[in-house]
C-alpha cells in the first residue's frame, strides 16, 4: 500500500512535495482557527464601540467600524448596576484566587516532600475531582451553605469558586514542586535554616512560575464562572458581572450595543493578566506537569 509518510518506501509523492503539503495544511488550519476565534471578538468590539443607529442603520448590520463612541458604556454606567456587579466579581475572584493558590502551594509541597500512605492515590483523586461539572458541586454546596446560613455572601461564593479551581491547581503545584531539587533545601538546612524559612526563601522563589500559573488559572475560573455564582447568590445586589450581564438580555431598555459593551468589559481583566503574565503562564504549564 502506498503512503504519504516522509521517507516511506514506495511513496509516489516526492518528499519535498510532502513537506510543502504539510506546511500548507498547518497554515490553513491555523488560519481557520484564527478566523473562527477572531470574528466573534471583532463583532463584539464593533457593536460595543459604535452607536446602535450606526450599526443597525437601514435594517442591516454594519460591522465596519466608522464612528467610535462610548455611548454604550455610558448607558451601562448610568442605567444599570454594572459597577456593582463588577465590584462583586473583583471581590470574590481575588479572594478565591488567593485562597486557591495558597491551598495549592501548601498541598502541592506536602504531596511532594512528605511520605504518607495513599499519597499518590490522594493526588490523583484531587485531579479526578476536577472533572466534575461546576453544577455537580454547586447543588450540594447550596444545601450546605443554606444549612449554615451562608447563602448570598462573598464568603460562600469564594469557597464555592475555590472548590472548582483548587483540584487542578493542587495537582499543578504537586507536579511543579517535583522539579525543584531537594538539594536546594538540604543545603539551606545544613546552614541552619528551618523548613518554614527554607520554603519561603528557597522553594517559593524557584517555584514562582508554578504558583503564578495556578493563580492565573484560579482567576480565570472565578472571573468567568456563571453556574456557582447563580446558585449561591440570590439577590440582585450580590450578583457577579457574568450573572448580571445575563439579566441585561431580558431588559427592553438594554440593546445589543450595551450587551456587547458589558461583554467587552468582562474580557478586559483576563486579557490584561494573560498579556502581562504570559511568560509565567507558559513556564508553569510546560514545566509543571502538562509537558
Amino acid at each position: 500500500m502506498l503512503g504519504l509518510g516522509e521517507g516511506e518506501a514506495g511513496s509516489i509523492v516526492p518528499q519535498h512535495l510532502q513537506r510543502r503539503i504539510k506546511r500548507v495544511s498547518v497554515v490553513v488550519v491555523a488560519l481557520a482557527v484564527a478566523i473562527f476565534v477572531t470574528i466573534p471578538v471583532y463583532v463584539m468590539v464593533a457593536v460595543a464601540v459604535q452607536d446602535p443607529t450606526t450599526v443597525f442603520a437601514g435594517g442591516d448590520v454594519h460591522l465596519l467600524i466608522t464612528d467610535l463612541t462610548f455611548r454604550n458604556f455610558e448607558v451601562l454606567l448610568e442605567q444599570t448596576d454594572t459597577v456593582r456587579y463588577f465590584t462583586n466579581s473583583l471581590i470574590v475572584t481575588i479572594s478565591s484566587t488567593f485562597l486557591s493558590t495558597s491551598l495549592a502551594v501548601a498541598a502541592g509541597y506536602g504531596l511532594t516532600r512528605f511520605e504518607f500512605t495513599g499519597k499518590t492515590v490522594a493526588a490523583r483523586a484531587v485531579l479526578f475531582s476536577y472533572m466534575f461539572s461546576p453544577i455537580v458541586l454547586a447543588i450540594p454546596l447550596y444545601v450546605i451553605f443554606y444549612t449554615l446560613g451562608m447563602l448570598d455572601s462573598y464568603f460562600a461564593l469564594t469557597l464555592g469558586l475555590t472548590a472548582i479551581s483548587a483540584p487542578f491547581t493542587i495537582w499543578l503545584m504537586w507536579q511543579y514542586f517535583q522539579t525543584v531539587p531537594i538539594a536546594l533545601e538540604e543545603s539551606a538546612w545544613v546552614r541552619g535554616a528551618s523548613r518554614t524559612r527554607t520554603v519561603w526563601d528557597v522553594v517559593l522563589p524557584v517555584a514562582r512560575p508554578g504558583y503564578i500559573s495556578a493563580a492565573i488559572f484560579s482567576f480565570a475560573v472565578a472571573w468567568n464562572d456563571f453556574t456557582m455564582s447563580r446558585v449561591v447568590m440570590s439577590s440582585d445586589e450580590m450578583y457577579t458581572i457574568t450573572v448580571g450581564a445575563s439579566l441585561f438580555l431580558d431588559r427592553v431598555t438594554i440593546g445589543w450595543g450595551e450587551t456587547m459593551a458589558v461583554s467587552l468589559l468582562i474580557c478586559i481583566p483576563p486579557f490584561l493578566i494573560a498579556v502581562f503574565l504570559q511568560n509565567y503562564l507558559l513556564q508553569g504549564f510546560n514545566v509543571g506537569g502538562l509537558e
